[in-house]
């Protein structure tokens, strides 16, 4: 993941996402929508084939870069918690 900075302001925050896809993007822009203060979370790709995506942030009083920080480490917890619960449910079901 090469992530670069498009534009930053306060309330406001862009970033491409280079070799990133549709997945990524859409959990982020998810995980981002449920943090109190985030106006608009959404993210573009101008042609599947020639661009990376890029995210945009929107929010009220928090500061973009805050709430993308939160978003990622929400994330990442959830992640982690999916882990460990399909390594779990997959050695409950494997007999040698």
């Amino acid at each position: 993941m090469k992530p670069r900075v498009v534009e930053n302001t306060r309330y406001e925050l862009k970033i491409e996402f280079q070799d990133e896809g549709h997945a990524f993007c859409n959990m982020l822009r998810k995980t981002l929508l449920e943090i109190p203060g985030v106006e608009f979370a959404g993210y573009n790709v101008d042609h599947p084939l020639l661009s990376s995506p890029i995210v945009t942030i929107r929010t009220k009083r928090r500061t973009a870069n805050v709430v993308l920080r939160e978003g990622l480490e929400t994330m990442i917890a959830r992640l982690e918690e999916f882990r460990k619960k399909f390594n779990q449910a997959v050695s409950d079901h494997v007999t040698d």
